[in-house]
């Protein structure tokens, strides 16, 4: 179904997604709780998508790990968060 939705993850790397119906969107985080998503990712033709496992192991010294410190520490246990997810 994400291949079918999003082409362009058929032929990108995790963290390059390329689909020009999305060209913001570079990181495709997969939840799914069983082993089934991680062995059968190529075969589902969905390679551009990062297991949620993954991101686990993440290094320490990247930008992104500065900012997500930097945004952890302004943050208070009481505040709301909103997610969105549109199309």
């Amino acid at each position: 179904m994400l291949a079918d939705a999003l082409p362009g993850l058929r032929d990108s790397m995790p963290g390059n997604i390329q689909d020009p119906s999305l060209p913001g969107l570079r990181n495709l985080v997969v939840v799914d709780n069983g082993d089934a998503f991680q062995r059968q990712r190529d075969k589902l033709g969905v390679e551009g998508t990062i297991d949620w496992r993954e991101i686990m192991i993440w290094r320490e010294d990247t930008r992104e790990q500065a900012l997500l410190r930097e945004m952890r520490a302004s943050l208070h246990k009481n505040d709301v968060i909103n997610l969105q997810f549109t199309r």
